[in-house]
């Protein structure tokens, strides 16, 4: 694809609705981490042109000096299992700094990408000269890193673009976090005693937690009061996480 041609794929938050419904067509019906990720990254590359990609997955199964290697090659994202000591150091890097579960970082130029080297020479010698950088994790706990490798800076996304991105790796998160919740608790024998009565119980009480945190954001806006608002709606996104887990927890029990 031409440089002119990339230079008009400009998403804005208009295009939100379609990507969600491209993604979740993607994710379903098997609802999992590595569907999630998967549909996450074959939707993205939809809208943001893009000359290469990295990614590292480090699902609730792996054991910590682990992670899978993500290649994209012609819309097909192939999965390389990596035992590495850099893979733990990156996770040692991220737990104790931030409490972000998400990073968007812009790249005006590949010297700003320190954390990694190797990634910085590869997205060199594949032509790249600015990158998106993304992070997903839970509770500092690294789940998803994503570098956007771009052949021009002019295709870094203007302010329009950036508001899509944002909101669209937001919503994907909620999945990602239930999804991995879903995992990681089926992982630890967390779901092993509890009776399908007491899950659906379980999953009411967090919907209707979530339904009471939009309440309290949306009187807040009506109100005027952004910061209340912004930290209802924030404990609304972070429950609806934790919901969607429950009911990826009953859908397992029920197919069982």
């Amino acid at each position: 694809m031409s440089d002119e041609l990339q230079s008009e794929l400009k998403p804005d938050i208009r295009q939100l609705p379609q990507a969600i419904t491209l993604f979740m067509k993607r994710a379903l019906p098997r609802f999992t981490v590595d569907t999630c990720v998967e549909a996450f990254i074959l939707t993205l590359v939809k809208f943001i042109p893009i000359q290469e990609l990295l990614g590292y997955l480090w699902p609730p199964a792996q054991q910590s000096n682990q992670r899978i290697r993500l290649i994209l090659e012609r819309d097909v994202l192939l999965r390389e299992l990596e035992m590495t000591a850099g893979a733990q150091a990156l996770q040692n890097k991220t737990s104790p700094e931030s409490q972000d579960d998400l990073r968007l970082t812009l790249h005006r130029s590949l010297k700003s990408l320190q954390s990694d080297t190797a990634a910085r020479k590869t997205l060199g010698d594949k032509g790249c000269r600015a990158a998106i950088e993304i992070h997903f994790t839970y509770y500092s706990r690294p789940i998803l890193r994503v570098i956007l490798g771009l052949s021009n800076t002019k295709l870094l996304p203007a302010t329009e673009a950036q508001d899509f991105l944002l909101i669209f790796c937001r919503c994907f998160l909620i999945s990602l976090h239930g999804a991995y919740l879903a995992e990681l608790d089926e992982r630890e024998g967390l779901r092993e005693k509890s009776e399908i009565g007491e899950r659906f119980n379980l999953t009411l009480q967090w919907f209707h937690s979530m339904v009471r945190h939009l309440n309290i954001g949306l009187a807040g806006i009506q109100n005027g009061q952004t910061n209340e608002a912004e930290d209802a709606l924030q404990r609304a996104s972070i429950v609806a996480g934790v919901c969607l887990a429950e009911i990826l927890s009953l859908m397992g029990k029920w197919e069982a």
